[in-house]
C-alpha cells in the first residue's frame, strides 16, 4: 500500500551563516518523516524567486535584524499543509497545488523559501515511498551520472567582503577519471593555496561563506596566476588536467551603466570591461566564466560570445536565475552557452527541472549549484546526479555544509550504480 501524507509542518532553523531559513517536514502514513532545509544566497539576482523574510513586519524577530522567516513558515503550516493531507507524495502534484495557491511568477505570496522547502520534502518523501535514493528516483533506469565538481579556491565579492572584485576563483579537475580522484586533486590544490597564502603573510585559517580563502590580490590576473601555481605545485598540469573557472558576479559592481573596479580604482564601459575579460582569458588557463556581465546588460553578453578566443563555458547565473523565460531570451540571443541551476532561484523542483531540461535541449551545459547560506542536507548532490546535470558547484572543501554534499557524491560513487561525467 502506497504511503500517504499525514502531516506537513514548517519551522525556522539556521543556515551555515547563522541566518534564519525555512525547514519543512513531511510525515507519511508509514510513520517516516522527511525533512529538508532550503539554502539562501548572498549574491542574489533581482530576477530570482522571492525569498520571503519578515523585514518591516510585525513578525520580525528583534535579534535576527529583519531576516527571520516566520511568515514563510506560517504559510507552510496554515496555507500549504491543509491541501496536502491524504495525498501521495508526488512532487508534480504538490507543485501544481502550490502554484494554484500562489500563481504569482516569483512566488511572492507564499515565498519561494516556503514552496521550495515543501517541494523538496515531497521529493524526498516520494523517493522513500519507492524505496529509492533521490538520485535513482529521478532516474529510474541506467547508470547514474556523477557530475564534474567545480570547486572554490579563492573567494571575493559578496562572499569575502570584497577581497577580490570578482566573486570566486574555482578549479575544475577535468583530467580526472573518477569523482573520488577529482575530489582528491581539488583538496590538494586547496591545501596548497592555504599553505602558499600563509607563507606570503596572509591569514588562511579563516574562510569565506563557501569555504574558500579570502586572500586579497591586486587583480584577477594575479589571483588566477596564484591558483595556476597551486595546481602545478601538487604535480598537476594547469590547463590540461585542472583548469580555472571564474565567477565574476559582475552585477555586484555594475553601477550607472559602468563596471567599477575597487581593486584598480578604474571604471569601465561594457565594451572596455569585455576587453579586460578577453585579455584575462588569453593570460590564464580558464575554461569557464560565470556572470561576466551584469544581469540585464544583454548586449554585452551577446557581443562577448562572438569574441571568445577559444572554447569557453560562458555561464549565466544572475542572467538567467533558473527562470524559463530569461533562459529562452538567452537562447534566442545567444547570450551564453551554460546555465547555473539553483533551485531556490526558482522555488519548485518541477519547474527547476523544466529549466534544466530546456537548457540541455539547446545544448547548454548545466551546473547544479549550492548557495552561500547552506545546510547539512545532501539533496543537491542527488538531484545533480539524478538529473545528469554534468557539473556541480558546492563551494570549497571546508565546512560541513559543503563536505556533506561531496561525501554524498562519494557514497553514490561507492554504490557501483554510477559513471563519472566529464563534459569537457
Amino acid at each position: 500500500m502506497t504511503a500517504t501524507i499525514t502531516n506537513v509542518s514548517g519551522l525556522q532553523v539556521l543556515d551555515s551563516r547563522g541566518r534564519p531559513t525555512v525547514c519543512a517536514l513531511i510525515t507519511l502514513s508509514d510513520q517516516s518523516v522527511h525533512k529538508v532545509t532550503v539554502p539562501s544566497g548572498a549574491s542574489t539576482g533581482r530576477h530570482e524567486a522571492l525569498e520571503l523574510r519578515d523585514t518591516n513586519s510585525q513578525r520580525a524577530e528583534k535579534f535576527y535584524s529583519g531576516k527571520s522567516v516566520s511568515l514563510a513558515v506560517s504559510h507552510i503550516n496554515e496555507l500549504i499543509a491543509p491541501t496536502m493531507i491524504g495525498l501521495v507524495p508526488d512532487v508534480a502534484t504538490i507543485d501544481q497545488i502550490m502554484i494554484q495557491l500562489d500563481p504569482t511568477p516569483r512566488h511572492e505570496k507564499l515565498g519561494a523559501n516556503a514552496t521550495l522547502a515543501v517541494s523538496l520534502a515531497t521529493l524526498k518523501a516520494g523517493a522513500h515511498s519507492h524505496r529509492q535514493s533521490i538520485a535513482r528516483y529521478l532516474q529510474p533506469t541506467g547508470k547514474l551520472q556523477l557530475p564534474m565538481p567545480m570547486v572554490n579556491i579563492l573567494s571575493g565579492g559578496a562572499h569575502a567582503n570584497g577581497a577580490l572584485d570578482i566573486q570566486d576563483v574555482l578549479v575544475i579537475p577535468h583530467g580526472a577519471t573518477s569523482f573520488s580522484q577529482a575530489l582528491s586533486w581539488v583538496v590538494a590544490i586547496r591545501e596548497s593555496a592555504a599553505k602558499r597564502g600563509a607563507e606570503q603573510g596572509f591569514t588562511t585559517n579563516l574562510v569565506a561563506d563557501e569555504g574558500g580563502l579570502g586572500i586579497p590580490f591586486a587583480s584577477s590576473a594575479k589571483a588566477c596566476e596564484f591558483v595556476a601555481q597551486c595546481i602545478e605545485s601538487v604535480g598537476l598540469t594547469a590547463g590540461h588536467e585542472v583548469s580555472i573557472a571564474l565567477d565574476i558576479a559582475a552585477t555586484q559592481f555594475f553601477n550607472d551603466g559602468q563596471y567599477v573596479s575597487r581593486n584598480s580604482g578604474k571604471t569601465f564601459t561594457s565594451e572596455q570591461w569585455s576587453q579586460q575579460l578577453l585579455e584575462l582569458l588569453d593570460q590564464a588557463p580558464i575554461i569557464s566564466i560565470e556572470d561576466p556581465f551584469a544581469e540585464d546588460d544583454w548586449a554585452a553578453w551577446k557581443s562577448f560570445m562572438t569574441q571568445l578566443p577559444r572554447s569557453i563555458a560562458v555561464v549565466g547565473d544572475d542572467l538567467f536565475t533558473t527562470n524559463a523565460a530569461r533562459l529562452a531570451q538567452g537562447i534566442q540571443e545567444k547570450s551564453a552557452n551554460s546555465i547555473l541551476i539553483k533551485p531556490n532561484q526558482n522555488g519548485l523542483v518541477s519547474s527547476t527541472f523544466d529549466v534544466l531540461s530546456r537548457a540541455k535541449m539547446s545544448n547548454f551545459a548545466t551546473i547544479v549549484s549550492a548557495r552561500s547560506g547552506e545546510s547539512e542536507d545532501t539533496w543537491l548532490a542527488d538531484i545533480a546526479t539524478g538529473w545528469s546535470a554534468g557539473q556541480i558547484k558546492v563551494g570549497s572543501t571546508h565546512g560541513s555544509e559543503r563536505t556533506a554534499k561531496w561525501n554524498r557524491l562519494l557514497e553514490l560513487e561507492h554504490s557501483d550504480e554510477t559513471v563519472f561525467t566529464n563534459p569537457f
